[in-house]
Order: C-alpha cells, then sequence, then structure tokens
C-alpha cells in the first residue's frame, strides 16, 4: 500500500465562521417595586465589568412580575424594571440602540406563585447578553518563517548565483527592467528562498496545485531582485536559468509561475514554458556559459535522456547535470518545477474539524512530492477534492491562536468519499515543528 501524508492546516483567509454567543443573567426586585436593590446593582456592576464590550452585539431584556395585583398594572411594572435595567446599562457604558425591551407582566412565571419565595423569582428582569464570536487569527506561519538568502550582482554582468540547498540560477547581463520601463544600473540585490523538503513547504503555506489540479513538483523557489529599493522584472524576451537542486525528476517537469492569493496561498500556473531538451541525433548535448556566451557540448552518446543541461564547466559537472532539471523562467518570483499528475481513481475527503480557528487542508504524499489543498463546500464542511483513492495518510491540523499552538495528527486510508474528524489539542511549538519534519 503507498503511503501519503495528509495535512490539515489552519490558517488565516478562510470565509468568517462568527456565530452569535449568549450570556444570560437576572436580577431581582422588591415587592411591587422597580427600583434596582443594592444586590441587584452590585450584580449588574461585577457582569458589567467582565462583559466584552467590543464584541457586544445586543441585549435583551425581558420584565417580569409575580401574580399579585392586576394584570395590567403588572404589564407596567414589568416594564418599569425592565427600563430600570436599561438606564444603568446605558449609564456603564453600553449603547442604548443595542438594547431590546421585553416585558411580560405576570404571565411568564418562573415559580409558583403560592409562596413567598416563588413570587421573589418571579419579580425580575431577564437580561441576555448576546456577542458575536470572537474573530481568530492564525499566526502560525508568523512562527515558521524561512530565512531568506541574499546575493548581489552588477546588472551589465552575467549574475550567477547558488543558493544553501543547490538552487544555481543564470541572469543574463542587461536583462533586468525597472518597474518605469527603463534598465537597471549598476549594483543588484538577490533575495532568494528554496523549498525542496515537505516540512519547508507546508510551513511556508505552499501547495503544488494549479487551478485545484494536481501538480508533481520538483522544487519550488521565491526570488526577487532590486534595484536601489525598486523591484525589478525580466525584460521581454530574456529569460533566467533555472537548475533545480532536486535530482532524477520526471523528464516532463515544466515552469510554473505562482500567484500569491487573498488567503496568502499561491496557486500556480504555466505559460507553457516547458523544460528545455538539447538533442541531436541521440546525442545529448550540455548547455552552459562561458564569459558571458551560451555554449555547449557534449556529455555523452547514447540513448537520450530528454533531460537538459546547464551551466556545465567541467567534465565532472557535465556528468553530474545529467541528473539535473534544468528550467528557463521568463518572470522572476514564485517558481515551481512541476508536472501534471495523472490520478486514474479519484474521490473526495470531508475533513470534520473545529472550523473556528478558520482550517485549511494540505494533503501531502510520501511517494509523490505534492501537496494538495482542499476548500470549504456550500455546507459549511472541508473538502479535498480529486484526490488519489487507497492510499495510506497521516491527517494533520494545526494553528497558533492568541500565542497557543493547536495541533492534531491521525492516521488513515482514503477511502471512497470518506469522512475524518480531528480534534485539536494544545500542544508547543517544538513539537510541532517536529512533526513537520516528519513529512520529509
Amino acid at each position: 500500500m503507498k503511503n501519503t501524508i495528509l495535512i490539515v492546516l489552519l490558517v488565516c483567509g478562510w470565509a468568517q465562521f462568527a456565530t452569535a454567543q449568549n450570556q444570560k443573567e437576572t436580577v431581582l426586585f422588591d415587592y411591587d417595586q422597580f427600583v434596582l436593590t443594592a444586590n441587584a446593582k452590585a450584580k449588574l456592576e461585577e457582569v458589567v465589568s467582565k462583559l466584552d464590550l467590543a464584541q457586544l452585539q445586543t441585549v435583551v431584556l425581558n420584565g417580569n412580575t409575580d401574580a399579585d395585583g392586576d394584570s395590567k398594572y403588572n404589564i407596567t411594572l414589568s416594564k418599569n424594571r425592565a427600563n430600570e435595567v436599561l438606564n444603568y446599562l446605558v449609564a456603564k457604558g453600553i449603547s442604548a440602540e443595542k438594547i431590546e425591551l421585553k416585558f411580560e407582566g405576570e404571565n411568564k412565571p418562573v415559580a409558583e406563585n403560592a409562596s413567598d419565595k416563588g413570587k421573589q423569582q418571579n419579580r425580575r428582569v431577564e437580561i441576555t447578553f448576546v456577542f458575536a464570536e470572537k474573530e481568530y487569527t492564525n499566526t502560525i506561519f508568523n512562527l515558521l518563517k524561512k530565512e531568506s538568502q541574499f546575493f548581489t550582482g552588477k546588472s551589465n554582468e552575467v549574475i550567477t548565483i547558488t543558493g544553501k540547498e543547490g538552487t544555481k540560477i543564470t541572469i543574463p547581463k542587461n536583462s533586468l527592467m525597472k518597474p518605469n520601463g527603463k534598465y537597471a544600473i549598476g549594483k543588484i540585490d538577490i533575495e532568494l528562498q528554496e523549498f525542496y523538503q515537505k516540512s519547508d513547504a507546508v510551513a511556508a503555506n505552499l501547495h503544488t496545485m494549479s487551478d485545484g489540479i494536481m501538480l508533481e513538483s520538483g522544487g519550488m523557489i521565491y526570488i526577487k531582485a532590486t534595484s536601489k529599493g525598486e523591484e525589478l522584472q525580466l525584460k521581454k524576451g530574456a529569460e533566467m536559468t533555472i537548475e533545480m537542486a532536486s535530482k532524477n525528476n520526471p523528464s516532463d517537469m515544466q515552469t510554473f509561475y505562482g500567484y500569491p492569493k487573498k488567503d496568502k496561498t499561491v496557486d500556480w500556473s504555466t505559460d507553457d514554458n516547458y523544460i528545455v531538451t538539447e538533442q541531436e541525433n541521440w546525442t545529448t548535448y550540455a548547455v552552459f556559459y562561458w564569459d558571458g556566451k551560451e555554449q555547449r557540448d557534449t556529455i555523452y552518446n547514447g540513448k537520450s535522456t530528454k533531460k537538459s543541461f546547464k551551466r556545465a564547466t567541467t567534465d565532472a559537472e557535465k556528468v553530474s547535470a545529467i541528473n539535473t532539471t534544468i528550467l528557463q523562467s521568463t518572470k522572476l518570483g514564485w517558481i515551481n518545477c512541476d508536472r501534471f499528475y495523472e490520478i486514474k481513481d479519484k474521490t473526495d475527503l470531508f475533513v470534520d474539524v473545529n472550523l473556528k480557528y478558520k482550517p485549511e487542508i494540505r494533503l501531502v504524499f510520501k511517494d509523490i512530492n505534492s501537496i494538495m489543498s482542499g476548500h470549504i463546500d456550500k455546507n459549511n464542511k472541508l473538502v479535498l477534492g480529486g484526490i488519489p483513492l487507497g492510499r495510506t495518510a497521516t491527517l494533520m491540523a494545526f494553528s497558533c491562536v492568541d500565542n497557543e499552538v493547536y495541533f492534531a495528527v491521525k492516521e488513515i486510508v482514503i477511502n471512497k468519499n470518506a469522512s475524518v474528524g480531528l480534534d485539536l489539542r494544545k500542544t508547543s511549538v517544538a513539537e510541532f515543528k517536529t512533526a513537520l519534519q516528519q513529512l520529509n
């Protein structure tokens, strides 16, 4: 049985799940009176001091009396009691516009009117404070930001950089433009982030999907070029070369560009920038740079590997390049070495998890370098759509709310239209990071 890892992340960006929450209180009155007693004032003082006024939506006051006296008189008495509580709450800073007044007279007793004790319980104003549910902000990704790498180059020279994890990037000379359309001149600052480990990709809120379709990745990077603080892009017709650090990728990898969404995830799209393949009479060539000019040299003769090779300058590098994936990119920013992954038997997976923390889904496969995400359907359910059947998986959820990290994990087998529940628990940042490392 093949294994996968299914991850549910609790992140910012989902629709709001605000529901009202109620707090009920009761204050009692003396016989035939509507003035607040000392005990009633003390209780209201304590209640109001603990209210979250920012979340308070409405206050419903319902006045009541015992059954003594005329029923019409009791309606007026119950109204006066409700108004007395209203005036007290307004004096304590609660807007009168938020307060709704009701009065029932003797019509809704909560106890028998045959005894003094029962009558006392009926001489009351019921107070219902209605609050909007607290809107949680997930800050988990603030704890997991990956450190950027920084390089410098010159605009009139070929810029070649190598990341800590092995990504090699070559930017042609005089190819970077400012936002106003003018060429960048002089010093160029380069920022680079590399994402080859699944744990790094998940921690960066990345997935490998193109408009909801599953991709298989050979690595993701983020590259940014600036000149005197101005962000640059490649001029029209210019291409930079990216040699991915991952080895033995499938031969049909493409360049996918990342487009950040409102929820801060990145969706991937390709403009048909396929992997560069140098073949001639079943002889594979290495394409490399020498003094800023593109050259090529034969690596070996034999069956074509349908691979491409860039920046190999020595025989050893040329041989090593055989297992390397080289991409051409016309853009900077988010770049993914990807291919569409064919799924024969598909299904949906439903995840039952507390929506209060704005959960988001990730499905991470062990035997495929792919991370899928999900959505909330019309029934307010978390759904992973179009996933492969029959995989053994680990279902994981996490979030950070009010400086508390929440985490859940469960081993599952993906069955047809299965539903899986998760219960979050508090954990430490260190334990959570350890769990992420187990994805690799």
